[in-house]
């Protein structure tokens, strides 16, 4: 299948343009190849920028050059995404910050950063920048990795076995002539997505994975305990994942992720009621201060848990 390749290198650079005229080019042409950037302000001084690009069903590959810049996707501006994509980018030489949700680096050249237009993003060029990227369905990555594609490293440093072995793959893909020789694209795609994997460090076995996450997941619900407004949707959404596969998690342990918080509120409830330092708090301002709403139902929470009332247990302790 013949390919469509758009240039940008002759009205971005031409010398027939001013600066800022060259500078409102490649923002213009940064939006239409990588989506919404709020891009910075222009520098007093000369700019120039190109924009190679082949579209293949489903991928591109984009060679581009630029001066420094720096520009900003908004959390508002991702919310508005249609076709998630992911980018493979290969720092061919210069230097440029990159910050993508709490991941962030600066590239040299032989670096690679993976990045997704689903998450907030900042870009910096801190020098004249040359760099090769592949634009491929976020999809394709989510198949590969269901659970774990947010938390992937996205800085793969040059020099590392993995990183050469993807350096290499986006070097070679941005060269063949696919006028002449059309491939099979959904291979093409699925070789550059396996050789990112490769390059992640392995998990001892699926098991350890769920158990890594669970913890993740009782360490965000402990921090949150105190709050009675905590609820499974809230901490589904903060770790990214559905509700169904929060309970997933949980059956692990043969438990539920709500039996899990309040047998973790009783339980401070219950070190704060046997306490001698806290027997001027009453009952019902420990069970508020852990999260409880209602006394009665804690009350009955307590009796059934450790066959006491909170009183009874307040008062054996503090007899013993």
């Amino acid at each position: 299948m013949a390919s469509n390749i758009e240039s940008a290198r002759g009205p971005v650079v031409g010398a027939a343009h001013s600066m800022a005229e060259n500078y409102d080019d490649w923002v213009h042409k940064l939006n239409q190849t990588f989506g919404t950037w709020r891009a910075d302000l222009a520098a007093h001084r000369s700019f120039a920028a190109s924009v190679r690009m082949q579209t293949l069903p489903s991928i591109a590959v984009v060679d581009c050059r630029c001066d420094p810049c720096g520009a900003t996707r908004s959390r508002r501006d991702t919310a508005d995404v249609e076709n998630e994509q992911l980018t493979i980018q290969l720092v061919l030489s210069g230097r440029e910050y990159m910050r993508l949700g709490e991941q962030e680096a600066t590239l040299n050249s032989g670096d690679i950063f993976v990045w997704d237009n689903t998450q907030p993003m900042r870009f910096e060029v801190l020098e004249p920048l040359h760099k090769l990227s592949l634009v491929l369905p976020l999809q394709r990555l989510k198949d590969w990795m269901p659970t774990g594609w947010r938390d992937l490293p996205r800085h793969l440093r040059g020099g590392d076995p993995g990183t050469e072995m993807l350096a290499g793959y986006v070097r070679s893909i941005s060269q063949i002539d696919y006028v002449h020789n059309p491939m099979r694209y959904n291979a093409l795609i699925e070789a550059a997505i396996a050789m990112l994997v490769a390059a992640v460090p392995t998990k001892p076995s699926e098991g350890n994975h769920r158990i890594a996450q669970l913890e993740l997941v009782k360490s965000r619900i402990l921090r949150r305990l105190r709050d009675p407004e905590l609820n499974l949707n809230d901490i589904a959404a903060e770790c990214r994942m559905s509700l169904r596969y929060l309970h997933w998690l949980f059956e692990a342990d043969a438990c539920t992720p709500w039996r899990y918080v309040v047998g973790e509120r009783l339980e401070r409830c219950r070190r704060d009621l046997v306490n001698p330092a806290f027997a001027h708090r009453s009952i019902t301002e420990i069970a508020f201060s852990w999260g409880f709403s209602n006394v009665a139902h804690f009350g009955r929470k307590c009796r059934s848990t450790f066959g006491m009332t909170p009183s009874e247990l307040r008062a054996k302790a503090l007899a013993g």
